[in-house]
Formats: structure tokens, sequence, C-alpha cells
């Protein structure tokens, strides 16, 4: 059993920690102050350090104080918010370990054994060095500290590029190169093609090509599920609404119901368009003829994609390259806009986005019209 300190500045951080830490059979000792984790340490042999980042705590000053103190102690820090540059940060002023929220036992303690097992020694008191060792012997001390050093350094390095990979947007090169909009069905994203006229559903494991549906009555632009029907946009403003069935069947077609439309989104009473020329919003009754209720003015440049997240309406604005979430009472209004740095370069222009119960996606076309589309899994903490 080991002696841990755990450095958080609220109660139940340290009291979810040292739980955390008691299943795993180590002896947890919580500070809510520097002062008090410096005092236990120097009393409980401590042999690692678990600090929580965040909620008013610096974990990377409390990183360097406690090293400047005990230079070969293993700290591991808990980030409270999950951001990869951060993490490297933390790891450049010397821990060893991050553990990214959620905290689970298994991250916890898996980042908690590799921190012990690069322990250099106990913490203790310093005794005197007796007068009578050689020269050669503290050659040797200087020899091993700097060896450990290295090792320490380069254990650190490896697990920056580690953290790195494990944390980076997903991205993923697509077998189209015309995608005009994206759509979640409950299991798999369904990509729109225009050029091919075509619907692709893309496993959201892995993006693998599923199943591929040619629509070649209809040039599509846009799609949205309900509970029992796949709905589509045409690039005439035809809206067409199909049976979820092998062969998505037709069984309604409104001709010109949503003209100029960017997007499709059901919010699960009523069918909104967002018209691309016209800059504004549609929100239409799902009867025979699918009566626009209301027009609300969209506020973005130039609209590529509409999706409902279950609570509130987004929608894409490939001009900005970003994502503008609606109120369902006042649409018009813009109560947040994120953006969306992996286009940043521009080498691609996003046309689509898609809600999968968790997470965002985009999808987007390569910036000549040639190249293979790319579909983008987005971080959460960005939303």
């Amino acid at each position: 059993m080991a002696a841990i300190g755990v450095l958080a500045k609220e109660a139940a951080d340290r009291e979810l920690l040292g739980l955390m830490l008691g299943e795993f059979g180590h002896h947890a000792e919580g500070a809510g102050r520097l002062e008090e984790a410096l005092e236990f340490a120097r009393e409980r042999r401590t042999r690692a350090f678990l600090l929580v980042d965040g909620a008013g705590a610096d974990a990377e000053s409390l990183t360097r104080e406690l090293i400047r103190a005990f230079p070969l102690l293993p700290i591991v820090v808990a980030l409270k918010v999950r951001d990869a540059s951060r993490a490297v940060a933390l790891m450049r002023v010397g821990a060893c370990e991050v553990v990214a929220p959620p905290w689970t036992p298994e991250d916890l303690k898996a980042s908690v054994s590799k921190g012990l097992r690069l322990q250099g020694t106990f913490i203790t008191a310093a005794s005197a060095a007796p007068a009578s060792r050689s020269s050669l012997w503290y050659a040797l001390s200087v020899a091993l500290f700097l060896a450990a050093g290295l090792g320490v350094a380069s254990l650190k390095r490896v697990e920056e590029k580690r953290l790195a990979a494990a944390t980076r947007v997903d991205r993923w090169e697509l077998p189209v190169s015309h995608p005009a909009g994206l759509a979640f069905d409950g299991k798999s994203l369904w990509l729109v093609d225009w050029f091919t006229q075509s619907f692709y559903a893309l496993s959201p494991k892995d993006t693998a090509v599923q199943v591929v549906r040619h629509q070649t009555a209809e040039t599509p632009v846009a799609a949205a599920f309900t509970g029992e029907a796949m709905w589509t946009v045409s690039a005439d403003g035809t809206v067409t609404r199909h049976m979820r069935d092998e062969k998505l069947t037709p069984l309604t077609r409104y001709p010109k119901a949503a003209p100029n439309s960017a997007g499709l989104a059901f919010d699960g009473l009523y069918l909104w368009t967002l018209d691309a020329r016209a800059k504004v919003l549609r929100k239409h009754l799902v009867d025979r003829d699918l009566s626009v209720l209301a027009t609300y003015k969209w506020r973005g440049v130039k609209a590529a994609g509409l999706l409902f997240d279950g609570k509130t309406l987004w929608s894409l604005d490939a001009a900005d390259r970003r994502l503008m979430r609606h109120g369902l009472e006042r649409p018009e209004d813009v109560v947040e806009a994120v953006p969306l740095p992996e286009y940043a370069e521009g080498a691609f222009i996003p046309t689509g986005a898609a809600w999968d119960g968790s997470r965002f996606w985009t999808v987007g076309e390569a910036k000549d019209g040639k190249g293979p589309a790319r579909l983008v899994r987005h971080k959460e903490e960005a939303f």
C-alpha cells in the first residue's frame, strides 16, 4: 500500500479521488492547500501526488512547487476540463501522467500505477554524508542522477506524443468528392452526395460505408430523420418523405416546398429548412402541404447545414467556418457561435453537419472540388 497525497481545492474532488485510491489499495492523504500537502508529505513518506487542475487550482504552478521540494516524486494531474494543450503543458513542467475527465477508476489506476513505477526515491529527511566518502562515490551519484533525469525526460516525451494522439480530433477521408449534407438516423451517419445522387450510410465507429442508396430521380442536398421516415430535399427545392426501408422508397413529394435549401432538420414536431439564398429559416407543419408556419431571418454568411441536437437548432456557416445555435422560441437570434478550427487552414469547406447524440460531426468538400471529402468528429468540450 502506497501513501499518496491528493491536492485539490474542492473537498468533493478530494473525497472522490481518495475513495478511488482506497479501492486500489493505497492510502490517500487529502489537502486543500500546498502547505498542507508539503507538511504531510514530509511526515508520511508520500510516494506520489495526485493534483486536480481547475476549479480555482493551478496544477502547473503546484507541480513546479512540489518538484522544487521533492525532485523525483511522481506527480499525476487530474484535469477538470479535457484539454490536450493543457495536458502537454503540465507534462512539460514535470507531471508524469495526466488524467482527462471524466475520471474513471481504470484511467486513474493506470496513471497512478505508471507514476509509481517511475518513482525515483521515497521522501526522507536528508542526512549528512560521511566525510570518508570518496570522489568516485560522488561521481557515480551524479551519473545516476543524470541518467534518471534523462530517462524521465524521455518517458515524458513519449507520453506527450501518446496524449496528443489520444486527444486529437478524428478526421477521415471519404470515397466521395461532392458532399452536400450529413444526417444521423440513430445508428449511422448518412452522407448526402449531390454529384452521384446518392446517400451513404457510414459507421460512426470507423466511418466504413455500410449502405449506398442511389436516388437518380433527384439531386439531393440535405437529409433528416424522423422515427419512421427519412426526409430529403433536392436542388430544385422538392422535399421527399421516404420509407426507412432498404430502397428508401419515396412516399410523398412536396414540389418546391424548400427552395435553395442548404439544410433540413426535424425537432420532433416541426420540419425546419434553411434557405441559403434568402437567408431565412422556415418552420414547416408536417401536413399534406408542408405548410410554412413561420419564417425567421438567418444571420450567417453562407448557409451550409442545419441540425437538431434534441434541445435546440444549430446551423452551419461555411464562410465563417462555425456552428451557430438558435433558440427555438426566437430562432432568428444566435445564442452561441462555435468556431470550427479544423477548417481554419482553408483546404476544406464545410458542407454539412450532424449530431449523433453525444458529438457533432461535419463533412467538408476539398476547396478545389477534386480530392476526397473529409469527415470530422469534433471535440466534446468545444461545445
